[in-house]
């Protein structure tokens, strides 16, 4: 098995992937992300061999409003019974799944297929590796179908159609990895797999790093008195698409871009020297201008050509 690769019908030893007995499911945490994988299995649940797709919430009445949209067909009341289940995903935050890591991780039993929907994989994999035994069928998890609300209500019905689902393997287990795989599937994404350390760099650029670039473009407009008003009339198209990730909930933004602190920071001084290139050309005049952003729109598309359907968070 590679550090990069997608999965098409077959797993990284090259043997062709059989269908998995998912079995019972339970989702640990259950707003947006939870609430959108949950639906998804719920409609997959007789082809994937899936018996129950069980909510547990600290929050009860969280695990309710995603059982009333249809994420699950039980509300799970306590720790023992999300433990008894065939498949335990996790979809907190990453600190929270990290310290259920610590709490639980040590009573997960063999052959159990865990997962997890942070997105930041280096901490969580190795709080895998750290907490969790090695006949657990462990693997870290990152759906790229998230949007900028939160809660059950802001879960997109199909937002994982097609979605690329990142798959970090904590162990070289093949078992985790196909059984993972398969999940993937019934949610009808796309599973790729990727190192943890890959993945972290990769997203600070692509997804974490936008949530700061938008937050900071958010504030520029920000006036005061008259002019406020003609601000409104003038915020356009550009203004709203660039500063849409500023609308999303920031502590749950603040957990994830902290649990990626070390890329996201790399990723931000990267963007610095990219400005800096950009307000030379700027000075420099309209023709080197121009060539700095044909760099920029040839990079976009060279990213962006030919790629699984991908939603930012």
């Amino acid at each position: 098995m590679g550090s990069l690769g997608w999965v098409e019908g077959e797993c990284g030893d090259g043997q062709a992937v059989q269908v998995t007995r998912l079995g019972s499911v339970a989702i640990v945490g259950t707003g947006q992300v939870g609430t959108m994988v949950g639906s998804a299995l719920m409609a997959a649940a007789t082809q994937a061999g899936i018996r129950s797709v069980g909510l547990f919430d600290v929050e009860p009445e969280v695990a309710s409003a995603a059982l009333a949209l249809g994420a699950g067909d039980r509300v799970l009341t306590d720790p023992e019974s999300v433990l008894s289940q065939d498949v335990v995903i996790l979809a907190m935050p990453v600190g929270e799944i990290v310290a259920w890591l610590a709490r639980f991780g040590p009573r997960l039993r063999s052959d159990q297929l865990l997962l997890d929907t942070g997105s930041a994989k280096a901490w969580v994999v190795a709080a895998m590796r750290e907490h969790v035994n090695p006949t657990v069928r462990a693997i870290g998890g990152h759906p790229m179908a998230g949007n900028e609300t939160s809660g059950p209500a802001a879960a997109e019905t199909g937002a994982l159609t097609g979605a690329t689902f990142v798959l970090s393997p904590v162990r070289r287990d093949q078992v985790a990895l196909r059984r993972a795989s398969e999940l993937v599937r019934a949610c009808a994404a796309a599973p790729l797999v990727i190192d943890a350390e890959a993945h972290d760099r990769l997203v600070a650029r692509t997804s974490h790093l936008p949530h700061l670039v938008s937050s900071a473009l958010a504030n520029l407009a920000v006036t005061s008195g008259p002019e406020l008003t003609v601000a409104r009339a003038l915020a356009g198209s550009g203004y709203r698409s660039s500063t849409r990730l500023a609308a999303s909930e920031p502590a749950m933004v603040a957990g994830f871009l902290d649990a990626n602190r070390k890329e996201v920071r790399a990723a931000l001084d990267d963007f610095r020297r990219e400005v800096d290139r950009l307000a030379e050309a700027l000075d420099m005049g309209p023709a080197a201008l121009e060539a700095a952003l044909a760099v920029a729109r040839a990079g976009r598309a060279l990213v962006l050509g030919g790629a699984p359907v991908v939603r930012q968070r």
